[in-house]
C-alpha cells in the first residue's frame, strides 16, 4: 500500500502524461501531418501516424500487442489496422514461427514519413527541453530510458 504523498506524485505523472500525449495529437502530430505532401497521404489523421509510430517501435507485431500498446480492444485495433492496410500504411505478413499468427509492420511506402514525423517530434521535444533547461531534461531522459527499457520488456513478454 502507498502513501497519500506516492499517489498524488503517480496522479501528476498520469495527468501530465495525458495532457503531454492530448498535446501532441491535437496540436503537434497535426501541424505536422499538414507539411506532409505526399497526395498519397492526404487522407491521414493523427491516429493513423499515432498508431504507425507505435507500430515502428514494435514491430513485427502480433495483432493483440499492437491493440494493447493502443489501448484498444482487439476488435477497435482489427478496424484501425484494416484502414491502414487499404491505404498502404501497414503491412501484414504470416509470422514464420508460428503460421497462424500474422505479423504487423509499417509498409515501406509509408516508412519515410513516419521517420520524417518522428524527427519532427523530435525537434518539437528538443525545443520543449530547452524550456525545462539542461538538469531537468538530463533527469527526464535518465527516467524516460529506463521506462522505455521497462515498456519494451512488457511487450515482448506478453508477445512471447
Amino acid at each position: 500500500m502507498h502513501n497519500d504523498d506516492f499517489m498524488a506524485k503517480v496522479a501528476c505523472i498520469v495527468e501530465t502524461d495525458g495532457l503531454l500525449r492530448d498535446y501532441i495529437d491535437s496540436v503537434v502530430i497535426k501541424d505536422i501531418k499538414s507539411r506532409i505532401a505526399d497526395d498519397r497521404f492526404a487522407n491521414l489523421n493523427s491516429n493513423h501516424i499515432h498508431a504507425a509510430l507505435l507500430l515502428k517501435a514494435i514491430a513485427p507485431c502480433a495483432l493483440k500487442d499492437f491493440a494493447a500498446v493502443m489501448r484498444l480492444s482487439k476488435s477497435a485495433a482489427s478496424a484501425l489496422i484494416e484502414r491502414m492496410v487499404e491505404n498502404n500504411l501497414v503491412l501484414r505478413q504470416l509470422n514464420p514461427h508460428n503460421r497462424r499468427e500474422i505479423l504487423l509492420s509499417v509498409s515501406p511506402d509509408f516508412e519515410e514519413h513516419v521517420v520524417y514525423v518522428r524527427a519532427e517530434l523530435a525537434a518539437w521535444f528538443a525545443a520543449l527541453a530547452d524550456d525545462l533547461g539542461m538538469d531537468a531534461f538530463e533527469q527526464w531522459h535518465a527516467v524516460m530510458m529506463q521506462l522505455h527499457t521497462v515498456i519494451l520488456q512488457k511487450i515482448r513478454a506478453a508477445h512471447a
